[in-house]
């Protein structure tokens, strides 16, 4: 599932918990002419659409295909259909011509798109791996050389490697290597596979998700729920505290954020258990 797919549920499920009424949607005009000055931007939004809009409003782009053009301004002023604002507001992308050309806005969203899309990068980054994580069965050109080859970024844990000789399976020694700098590997991670000849190597791997991955509806939703939680500002190491504490405070009233937190350990510790499940019957060889 896409980025901007998984932002969306986040929104559902953020706008969904009693938070905040869904934004207004406003429009840019076809033509937005957008005039980029400094961190100033001017464009026109569709006929009549302006009179919704005013000085102190924000303006944050809805369905963005990607966090690249998930564009957010602050509005200085109004001058019927003519908007002036501050650019790359909250550090978004800066708008740049013909970037709001037909753009539908929403207008003081309780979370811009572009945290979402910050917040769901982080959920992958940091928050699934290793509670959530895929197996892999992977093959690879061994270097008779250095026995390094680059393998991808996602790799974690090599499990077991071997090479077919003959009609023979035979298991080879390996060792991986992370977190490397681009001069030594463009992924980032280096397999060591100790080959007996050229003939491919065959190996089993832990993995995080990425973002390109085709994920089951449980890790989407699992994916959804933590973003809209960092977006409010649930802190990871807050909640984790709360949530081992025994006494009455413990008890005390929790806001949305925490409530949202505690609802993406759960999902992901359901999640983690199906794999696991999984795992018990995954063949560590070819």
């Amino acid at each position: 599932m896409a980025d901007t797919d998984i932002v969306q549920r986040a929104k559902a499920i953020i706008y969904g918990h009693g938070i905040g009424e869904h934004p207004v949607i406003v429009r840019a005009a076809a033509d937005a002419s957008e005039a980029v000055s400094g961190s100033v931007v001017t464009f026109n939004m569709l006929a009549g659409q302006g009179a919704k809009v005013a000085a102190g409003d924000t303006l944050s782009i809805y369905g963005a295909a990607t966090a690249t053009v998930a564009h957010a301004v602050y509005v200085l002023g109004v001058a019927t259909d003519a908007v002036t604002a501050v650019n790359g507001y909250w550090g978004s992308p800066a708008v740049a011509d013909t970037k709001l050309d037909g753009a539908l806005l929403e207008l003081n969203p309780l979370r811009a798109e572009h945290f979402l899309f910050q917040a769901v990068e982080t959920v992958f980054a940091t928050l699934l791996y290793p509670e959530v994580s895929k197996y892999f069965a992977r093959s690879v050109t061994p270097d008779l050389t250095d026995y390094q080859v680059e393998v991808p970024a996602t790799v974690k844990q090599i499990l077991s490697a071997w090479q077919i000789i003959g009609d023979e399976r035979v298991t080879i020694p390996f060792a991986l290597d992370d977190n490397l700098e681009s001069t030594l590997s463009s992924t980032g991670t280096m397999g060591t596979f100790y080959a007996i000849d050229g003939s491919d190597v065959y190996y089993t791997t832990v993995e995080k998700y990425a973002t390109s991955d085709t994920l089951s509806e449980a890790l989407t939703q699992c994916i959804a729920t933590g973003a809209a939680a960092i977006a409010l500002g649930a802190s990871v190491s807050e909640t984790n505290l709360e949530s081992s504490k025994k006494d009455s405070q413990s008890r005390r009233e929790r806001n949305p954020a925490q409530d949202l937190w505690r609802e993406f350990v759960t999902l992901r510790s359901a999640i983690s258990e199906d794999i696991s499940r999984e795992v018990d019957w995954f063949e560590y060889r070819r």
